[in-house]
């Protein structure tokens, strides 16, 4: 059970620091998209990490 509730944090985690990067960042530069983009990169190995769980 504990296995399958870390990656479900932390996809919640990642969604809420793109929101708050989002609103917090004043210009769009290069550093804006790189912790959108790693953020994003998590969600996906996350949401992989599960499928694999499941199919298990």
């Amino acid at each position: 059970m504990k296995k399958s509730i870390l990656p479900l944090i932390l996809i919640v985690a990642s969604v809420v620091m793109i929101v708050v990067n989002i609103v917090s960042s004043d210009d769009f530069d290069r550093g804006f998209w790189m912790r959108s983009i790693s953020s994003i990169l998590l969600i996906f190995a996350m949401i992989l990490t599960i499928r694999s769980q499941q199919q298990k």
